[in-house]
């Protein structure tokens, strides 16, 4: 039988934002309050069948299962995170390339980028991409049976975006730069039951989007709720941060997030609500952006 919640955030990624319970608050930005109390990764951030595609006239959920392949590694790597990891492990040349590889991933699945990604998939030009990817030495755009699938096949067009496009239009090859430019931020044991970095259904705080597939934009990318990497291609991140860096993170976090801010303290995430309102109003997103970005 087919599977039915189908997540567009990984649950080994959430995992890292629940309480101690295993629990995740989650702030409904559409009716403006918390759902109940008892939500968890496995009931978060899902669509029922969003990755059930036809497969000549039978409906199959096989993207769900690559999916559930892929984050076998993942899960090891957000494992290790999870219970504490340094700066010169994750800020390494496996480190990177999982972490480009997630950021790339990741960011075809999510529902924010569905209009985006039909109109990218209709308009695209794969032989721009050379031999990228290639089939038995063939360079993609060369594949006939790909080009006119792409044409006719809807469940396809998601196979495609869910698996190519990620490799396709994201440099993932770690540069001598990017040791310099990654940055790993734990949060100091002293602070306590620290829980305050937030995540969404949009978890990555991109300054300038159209520089992302080529890791040359300033982002802020929390890990859990203890942990942030950050990249800034003038390697302005390399100090400690304050409290109110964290703080603006949450409002950006809150900003951008399509329907849903998750993370582990609601009373934390009732006070950013609130500042937030209160400081930038529901037009100071950019002054906020700003503002986050001189920071790195």
């Amino acid at each position: 039988m087919n599977s039915v919640n189908h997540h567009y955030v990984p649950q080994l990624y959430l995992k890292g934002f629940a309480a101690e319970n295993g629990r995740l608050q989650v702030f409904d930005k559409a009716r403006m309050k918390f759902k109940k109390d008892k939500q968890t990764p496995k009931t978060t951030l899902f669509e029922k069948h969003r990755n059930t595609i036809d497969f000549k006239g039978c409906p199959t959920d096989q993207v769900e299962k690559l999916y559930g392949l892929i984050e076998t590694p993942f899960g090891d790597f957000f494992n290790h995170i999870q219970k504490g990891i340094s700066q010169d492990a994750l800020i390494s040349e496996e480190g990177i390339y999982l972490l480009k590889l997630f950021v790339a991933i990741q960011f075809w699945r999510m529902p924010l980028f569905d209009a985006f990604a039909h109109d990218y998939i209709q308009n695209i030009d794969l032989n721009r991409f050379g031999a990228r990817i290639t089939l038995n030495g063939t360079p993609l755009g060369e594949v006939k049976e790909i080009r006119r699938l792409l044409k006719t096949d809807q469940g396809f067009r998601h196979y495609f975006r869910s698996f190519y496009l990620p490799l396709l239009t994201f440099d993932t090859r770690v540069h001598e730069r990017d040791y310099q430019c990654w940055r790993l931020h734990t949060v100091a044991a002293e602070e306590g039951d620290w829980d305050n970095f937030l995540t969404s259904d949009n978890p990555f705080i991109v300054e300038d989007v159209s520089d992302v597939f080529s890791f040359k934009s300033k982002l802020f990318f929390p890990l859990s709720k203890t942990q942030l990497v950050t990249y800034s291609p003038l390697s302005n991140n390399h100090r400690n941060f304050s409290a109110i860096v964290s703080t603006k993170m949450a409002m950006a976090m809150n900003f951008q997030s399509q329907k849903y801010l998750v993370g582990a303290n609601r009373e934390y995430m009732e006070k950013i609500v609130e500042l937030q309102n209160q400081i930038y109003g529901v037009d100071g997103v950019s002054k906020l952006r700003r503002e986050l970005f001189e920071h790195i």
